[in-house]
């Protein structure tokens, strides 16, 4: 009987931390076993895998395998089953320092992506079985010999620190005809595959290969579609392109350390994560993605900066081989706080505000053509006003509004740009305040447009050109609210949900609201992926966001109020609240407070979370109860019935309902 030839040495605990704990992502892990090929000198990476669905199903806690597999198969150098004891089963080993091996590859002289010897574990991230299949060394009459084994996840972790043995496969021992290296995972854990689209910008993305002899292809088990790993695509604002190859890294002895690479502004705002932000390479592998380097607010172009910036960084000497580590285990970010890291935080921090201040009147100019053609203005003004001093007025006030408009808004909500080309209309005849805008766009800087409706606010001024629209909307939303909470209507609460959120100031009428904020709202997309990647589950926090969030029914309503962050939750009219509905709140409560404390930059802009519950009654037990009077002590809640919000409103805007009553317009 042959004997088992394979052991692995490794403290058992040491899987967990490894594998499970740094990659989660069916492309990450993918990813990691890619590299391990262009290491072992592949050309080709074949992987099939079934995209777009669940691996493995779970119903009450319990996980279901599916019988699906994920293989990446590649023709590389290969491993015999000696050289898969010396160097894949010695996990956490550097093959840089190996003499038998060393920091480049065997064959081509490619420089090594692996480093830490741990990304051969990444699979036990999303499964539970390793299949290893490996045929290498030097060639014999009946082929390359092979090394089979089979790593089990439940196995390994058993609690002792004893040498693993893995189980032979069927072809160890065997001579196969061509060389190269086969991993294949199964038994899979409660994970889901991204369709076609995300999985090619995800793997794409980790690496900045674009290499004649190194193809990457992918065959979709569950479609039987397949294509090839390209460059990612990201379409850049020339003009604004800063090209980073003369730009190098200076550090405080006068070290300098070269970069490749450039960053800019894309053309349109982030369609998807995989392309936000500056991708920064070591050696072609993705190492860290920052869309600030680190910077504090308040510099010139700095909400564009974020939505907009785009780049591609290629700087090795962060992937040295020296003693010191400037890479996470992840792989997921630099460790900033080096000296290294410090030098280059700064550079990027310089480059960056270079990059605002150049790109700031482009920007600008191509929001404010955006807002133009969008509008019609001139040709809605020429209708409206037969001088053509007060047209040349309105296209002079259309100007300095389209510079300072938020161009995604422009883009994605009609309603917005509507509403600014009325403002224009509104306040087109007045020669006092075309001069106030003109003199606001002198010292405006980058400040978004809440600063003109703030100096506007200070004068008294846009409340007066605007008033009579002003009337008529919130009698309108007044109207709304009084028809839904008639008892024969059957108002859900999603209708309640959007009507509050376009109409915030039903809900307290003394309320002053920050309408065109994109910090706030890029703030709100950072809770929720922040909230899905902490507790495995998506949230929703608008009910009139873009159309897939408006086919949602949300968790609650997510509102800027002065310096505050708002939970307005409301449940529809004669509902009581209970106590599981008090948790839920109270736990959403709580996230938005930690999100805030791991996120010192929007701490700073929104420095507190309040809630407002909107319900006709409360049947909690004595403690939910008790929790519930301490967060109206401590001013952290407040709670309305619904005719308390209605006769809220209608005092505070009986004058309007009084005119109307007597048919003024």
């Amino acid at each position: 009987m042959k004997t088992n030839p394979y052991v692995m040495t490794i403290s058992r605990t040491t899987v967990d931390k490894l594998g499970i704990k740094l990659y989660d992502k069916a492309s990450a892990v993918v990813s990691e076993l890619i590299a391990n090929s262009y290491d072992a000198d592949a050309e080709k990476v074949t992987v099939r895998i079934p995209l777009d669905r669940w691996l493995a199903t779970r119903s009450s806690g319990e996980v279901s395998d599916q019988g699906l597999e994920i293989t990446v198969q590649d023709d590389g150098i290969g491993m015999t089953p000696d050289e898969i004891n010396q160097f894949y089963l010695k996990v956490g080993t550097n093959p840089r320092e190996d003499d038998r091996r060393g920091p480049n590859s065997v064959e081509k002289g490619r420089p090594r992506m692996g480093r830490k010897g741990i990304g051969k574990l990444a699979p036990f991230g999303i499964c539970k079985i390793i299949e290893v299949k490996s045929a290498g060394g030097k060639k014999t009459p009946n082929g390359y010999l092979t090394a089979h084994l089979i790593l089990n996840y439940d196995e390994i972790r058993q609690e002792t620190d004893a040498p693993y043995n893995p189980e032979p496969g069927e072809h160890d021992c065997t001579y196969s005809s061509d060389r190269g290296t086969t991993i294949t995972m199964r038994s899979f854990l409660h994970r889901r595959t991204p369709d076609i689209e995300i999985f090619n910008r995800q793997v794409a993305r980790r690496f900045g290969l674009q290499l004649p002899d190194f193809q990457i292809e992918v065959i979709d088990t569950t479609s039987g579609e397949n294509f090839t790993i390209g460059e990612l695509p990201v379409d850049v604002d020339e003009e604004t392109k800063i090209v980073l190859d003369d730009r190098p890294v200076v550090l405080e002895d006068g070290g300098k350390l070269s970069v490749k690479g450039w960053i800019a502004y894309a053309k349109d705002p982030y369609a998807n994560v995989e392309v936000a932000g500056v991708r920064i390479y070591a050696r072609g592998k993705l190492v860290s993605t920052t869309r600030d380097f680190g910077l504090k607010a308040g510099f010139t172009g700095e909400y564009t900066i974020r939505s907009y910036v785009v780049g591609v960084i290629h700087a090795d000497w962060l992937d040295l081989d020296s003693d010191e580590d400037l890479i996470q285990s992840g792989r997921q970010d630099i460790l900033w706080d080096s000296e290294i890291g410090t030098a280059f935080q700064s550079w990027g921090q310089e480059i960056l505000r270079e990059l605002g201040k150049k790109s700031w009147s482009p920007v600008r100019e191509k929001t404010c053509k955006i807002f133009l053609e969008e509008t019609k203005i001139e040709e809605e003004a020429k209708k409206r006003f037969q001088d053509k001093a007060v047209v040349d007025s309105a296209m002079k006030i259309a100007a300095v509004i389209g510079r300072l408009a938020s161009r995604d808004a422009l883009r994605e909500r009609p309603e917005y740009a509507q509403r600014l080309k009325e403002l224009v209309l509104t306040i087109a005849p007045h020669k006092m305040i075309v001069d106030k805008l003109a003199e606001i766009e002198k010292v405006i800087g980058d400040h978004p447009l809440e600063a003109i409706a703030l100096i506007f606010n200070d004068a008294r001024l846009a409340e007066a050109a605007s008033l009579g629209e002003v009337a008529i909307e919130r009698i309108d939303a007044i109207d709304k609210l009084n028809s839904c909470l008639c008892p024969e209507s059957a108002t859900d609460e999603k209708t309640l949900q959007k009507l509050l959120e376009g109409a915030p100031w039903l809900i307290n009428p003394q309320w002053t609201m920050l309408q065109a904020n994109q910090t706030f709202e890029n703030m709100r997309i950072a809770f929720e992926r922040w909230y899905q990647k902490e507790f495995d589950q998506p949230i929703t926090t608008t009910a009139i966001g873009s159309k897939e969030e408006e086919n949602k029914k949300p968790d609650f309503i997510m509102l800027h109020v002065e310096r505050n962050v708002e939970i307005v939750e409301i449940k529809k009219p004669e509902h009581a609240v209970i106590d599981e509905e008090f948790d839920r709140l109270l736990g959403y409560f709580d996230r938005l407070n930690k999100f805030l404390v791991a996120h010192e930059d929007f701490k700073a802009i929104f420095p507190s979370a309040h809630i407002t519950l909107v319900c006709d009654d409360l049947k909690l037990d004595s403690a939910h109860n008790q929790a519930y009077l301490r967060l109206k002590e401590r001013n952290e809640l407040v709670k309305k019935t619904w005719e308390e919000l209605l006769m809220d409103c209608k005092k505070v805007h009986e004058d309007f309902l009084e005119a109307r009553r007597h048919g003024v317009h």
